[in-house]
């Protein structure tokens, strides 16, 4: 007999396969913060110094801070907000856009949002102070990807007002100028390569499809996979009563 969780332990375990790149982002995620220090509070000083990212902290010339400073947190609660941050943005792109066009996209956009940043610090002097500053975190990846996947829909200029809107509330209530400078370029950039996703392989067929709902289109699948296991009800014979 079989046992009536299984069906759910394997549709569980195929929306996982469908989001490899989500999955183990999140588990780098835990496995950095928690050598980091962060699960005590806050991160180690010596770490954020080390691996974090900023206009100072790039004169050593370490290029791989754009990528640890991704997956660090500067204390516990930030850590407990990027969590589902990321697993519902990340996500949905690696969902929609597979794997390697998620992962590349999530990447090229913090990258860039990341220069544009420390480029207009550097050579702005009102922003002078900002220099020193040291920071990590995933969220302009995360604003990049959700400015890509509101270029996708039909109400995309209302959308990315509202919510560069939403940051300026934040920003109000607790401005953080640094984090909140990047979360607009960063939105902005993935809103504009959005917009000209024609240009990015196999993008342009994905965001077609995004207007149907995936999670509609899997159930199905697995629906008509449990009817094809069903055995087939005996054919009655002509006649018979």
């Amino acid at each position: 007999m079989s046992r009536p969780d299984l069906p759910m332990l394997s549709s569980c375990t195929a929306l996982l396969r469908r989001v490899p790149f989500t999955c183990a982002f999140l588990a780098v995620m835990l496995a950095a913060n928690g050598l980091a220090g962060t699960f005590s509070g806050h991160i180690d000083q010596s770490v954020l110094a080390a691996r974090g990212i900023g206009v100072e902290a790039l004169r050593d010339g370490d290029l791989s801070r754009f990528v640890s400073a991704i997956v660090l947190s500067h204390d516990l609660p930030m850590l407990l907000r990027q969590l589902p941050f990321a697993a519902l943005v990340i996500g949905r792109a690696e969902w929609l856009w597979g794997t390697w066009r998620a992962a590349g996209l999530f990447f090229a956009v913090d990258v860039m949002a990341t220069l544009v940043l420390l480029a207009a610090v550097a050579q702005v002097p009102a922003l002078a102070t900002l220099a020193e500053t040291t920071d990590v975190g995933m969220s302009l990846g995360g604003f990049g990807v959700i400015g890509v996947l509101i270029a996708t829909w039909r109400h995309r200029v209302p959308a990315v007002i509202a919510i560069l809107a939403l940051v300026a509330v934040k920003y109000a209530l607790a401005p953080e100028p640094l984090a909140d400078a990047g979360h607009v370029i960063a939105l902005t950039l993935g809103f504009c390569l959005g917009l000209g996703r024609a240009y990015i392989p196999g993008l342009e067929k994905a965001a077609d499809i995004a207007h149907q709902d995936p999670s509609h289109r899997w159930a199905g699948r697995q629906a008509a996979e449990r009817r094809a296991r069903r055995p087939a009800a005996p054919c009655q014979q002509d006649g018979q009563q």
